[in-house]
Parts: C-alpha cells; structure tokens; sequence
C-alpha cells in the first residue's frame, strides 16, 4: 500500500513577509474591518496612577484583611483579557499557572495521561456531562455518553470553575478518581485509574465500495499524518467519496488544520487568509503536487469551531466539499501563548482567519449548504452505534450519503 507523506506548509514567517510587501486585490480591504473593535470610549488621564491608588485603597479599606496585593495584580489580569476578547467568548484570552498549562498541552498532544472520556462542564448545574468515552480507555464500559457527573472525589460541582473542576480530576498514572454519576433516574459511584490514553481523533470507515465514513474528533498534533495514512488506505480500497464528520469537534491545533486541508488542495490553492495587527496579510498556500481527489461532504454542528472550521471553509471554498449540518461554532481568530517569567502562560487573539473566498466566520460561523439540524441528545446516542447502524437513523449522515450517490 502507498502512503502520502504530508507536504510540507509554506513557514509563516516566509508568507508572511512575502504576502505583506505585496498589494492587496483591488476591492479586498473591506473584508478584513475589525470583528470586534476595542476601544475606550471616555478619557482616562493618569491611568497607571489611578490604577496604583485604586489597587492601594482596596488593600487599606475592603471588607476582609484577607485579600493579598498578589491577588489583585491577578485579578488585574484576568479583567485586561476579558476586556480584549469577544464578548460572548472570553475563553479566547487566559493566563495559566505552569502546572495548569501542562494539562492542556498533554491535550493537544492525543496522548495524555487521563480518565478517557470527554465531557462538558455545566456550572450552574453542578454537573460534568460525558459525551464521549475512548474505547479501551479507563472510562470505557464503566460511563455512557449522557451520564452527569455530580462529585469528583466526594466534592460538590456546583460552584466550581472550569479550572477547579479540572484540577479535582487530574492525576499521574496510577492515581485513582471516585465520580458520582447520576444516569436516568440513579445515581452510584465508579472509582477509575489515570492510564496514558492514546486519541483515536481520526478513523475511517467504508460504507459500501465507493463512500467511507472519515470521522475527525480533534485536530491533534500529527493528526495529518495518521489522516494522510487513512486516506491512502481508502483509496487503495477504490473508495472516491468521503463523508467527513466534524460534528462536535471543538478544533485544536491550528497548524494541523492547515496540514490537513493541504492534503486535499493543489500546489498554489490557498489554504487560508489571515489577518494580523490591521494591516499584515498573509495566505498560506498549498504546496502539494499530488494531491488527494476525494469527493466530499462535510458534517457539522453548532459545536464545531476553531480547527474544524478552517478545514470546513478550506474545502468548500475551494470547491472540494459541501457541508451539511447547521451552522456552525463561529470562531474566526487565532491565539499566540507567551511564556512569562515566572513560569505562566499568558494567551490572547493574535489574528483573525479568513476563508480564501475572503469570508469571516467569526461570531456568525459557517453556513451549511444543506441544513439538516439534530439535537445533542440524539447525536450522542446515535454516536454509540456502530456506522453500518447509523447510515440506517443519523439524518445527516443519510443526507450526505444522497447527496454524494445523486
């Protein structure tokens, strides 16, 4: 069997030196006004001063001699990221302690010491819903997608954040995590073990001799390798039509969504357009002399973003795929993360996407071009089927399988 190596992405740095010396397409500039302009809307004089006297008076006069100026400095900047985010998303600028930063990288990674399971953490509810479960993982056979997790190690939920949440769960391997889980009407406790859990972020399956079934759950590091593997598996197997399932995939490595769509685009497409500081343009374009002809249709959701959305606008743009689905997350930037002194990790928006036919996606996400809508309940019940059985109940799935035999 022949395997294609993935081609190698132009270096930003390179495009965008060679993209910025060069004149934008008569009629462009338009396109590229901020998403959501920052700005203040009142004077502010002696701003570094008042900010020292108000930090001062709340040391000398708040109600508890228990808050520290470490604290405030702390708090100061947490305010500054909301303040220079979307509004409706401020997850998109955020500062780590070192030990917090490394559960996200061993995410980013696909293999990572964990439970082997994904779910979704709901505040004010109190509750961790599962939604997937990685076969062989610690998780599997034990939790079912739509389970609730009330208690982490006897500890209440409700009232914790994201972050506290995250950390009631992590563990070195071998470490043990009790979890009270209310499913239906009944609620027990499971007890499991942190294991290294590999993510099968991507697999292929053949629905009948010319149309697989490509399911892309995360944009992993490498992911473009083992997806130029699957693909050159599926074609040795005759396979010409793809029905790329992105519903629910949150995003992940940006770069690996540029790789990806590479895989499909022919030397000199461009893959992307960015935007960074108003004025420095870029386009990263393929550099792929031989690549995939798959005839495709792409599945989405509202919960599809980031990564999977610069897949999804790569293709269609291109003219390589039709997506199917509702629309879509909405997430048109990108951040950088800079390393602090101290050890923290301090992320904000760096730049915004632009599909090559000029369009943003942000706040307003990615129209389908067949809507087919469908209820996370369901989506998650249909997903513990096994392919042949869906192709019979998933709406979407039947719809893309149509349209590509029409």
């Amino acid at each position: 069997m022949t395997i294609r190596k993935r081609p190698l992405v132009f270096l930003v740095a390179a495009i965008s030196i060679l993209l910025i010396a060069c004149p934008s397409p008569a009629g462009t500039d338009s396109a590229f006004e901020p998403l959501f302009p920052i700005e203040l809307k009142h004077d502010f004089p002696q701003a570094q001063k008042t900010f020292q006297e108000a930090k001062d008076l709340i040391l000398a006069n708040y109600y508890t001699a228990g808050i520290s100026e470490d604290a405030l400095y702390w708090a100061a900047i947490q305010g500054m990221l909301r303040y220079i985010s979307p509004p409706k998303n401020p997850e998109l600028a955020k500062i780590w302690t070192a030990e917090q930063y490394e559960h996200i990288l061993e995410s980013l990674t696909g293999v990572q010491v964990s439970l082997g399971f994904q779910s979704t953490f709901k505040p004010k509810e109190g509750s961790l819903d599962v939604e997937e479960v990685s076969p062989g993982s610690p998780a599997a056979d034990i939790l079912q997608p739509l389970d609730r997790i009330l208690r982490i190690n006897k500890t209440p939920l409700k009232g914790k954040s994201v972050a506290e949440v995250q950390a009631l769960l992590a563990g070195e391997e071998g470490d043990q995590v009790e979890l009270t889980v209310n499913r239906d009407i009944k609620i027990f406790n499971v007890t499991l073990t942190h294991e290294k859990v590999e993510a099968e972020n991507v697999k292929a399956t053949p629905l009948d001799n010319s149309v697989a079934l490509l399911e892309i759950k995360r944009f992993s590091a490498g992911l473009s390798d083992k997806l130029a593997e699957e693909l050159g598996a599926l074609e040795e197997q005759g396979i010409t039509r793809l029905i790329i399932d992105m519903r629910d995939n949150p995003g992940g490595v940006f770069m690996q969504a540029l790789a990806c769509a590479e895989l499909f685009l022919p030397e000199k497409a461009v893959v992307l357009r960015t935007l960074k500081r108003d004025t420095q343009k870029a386009n990263y374009i393929s550099n792929n002399k031989n690549p995939f002809n798959f005839e495709c249709i792409i599945l989405v959701n509202q919960r599809t973003a980031s990564s999977a959305e610069i897949l999804a606008a790569s293709l269609r743009d291109n003219g390589k795929a039709v997506i199917v689905g509702t629309r879509t997350y909405g997430k048109g930037v990108f951040e950088k993360t800079f390393t602090l002194e101290n050890g923290c990790r301090l992320k904000f928006i760096t730049g915004a996407m632009y599909s090559p036919g000029m369009q943003s996606w942000q706040g307003r996400g990615l129209a389908p071009d067949f809507l087919v809508e469908q209820d996370e309940k369901t989506l998650a019940a249909l997903r513990k089927l096994p392919p042949a059985q869906r192709m019979k109940k998933d709406v979407a799935l039947i719809t893309a399988h149509k349209l590509l035999l029409r």
